[in-house]
């Protein structure tokens, strides 16, 4: 049996596994959570721990504040 025949003749007896995505969606309480971890480490009062001057008064901590809410909402 050539090496060519062997190789095939061994995939053969391989069982054959399908590439399936078995992975689900993330929960919306798991986006909120990332979601809120990337804008603290943007505005630096996460990780690093250097607040960026004047962060208070950011869109992106107005959004901060608008995922806790929703986090309370979501976990009480």
């Amino acid at each position: 049996m050539s090496k060519i025949e062997e190789a095939a003749a061994q995939q053969q007896s391989q069982p054959v596994q399908a590439s399936v995505n078995i992975e689900k969606p993330l929960s919306e309480l798991e986006k909120l959570i990332a979601e809120k971890i990337n804008l603290a480490k943007k505005l630096g009062i996460m990780g690093d721990l250097e607040p960026i001057r004047g962060y208070s008064d950011t869109d992106e901590y107005r959004r901060i504040n608008e995922i806790d809410n929703r986090l309370w909402e979501l976990v009480k």
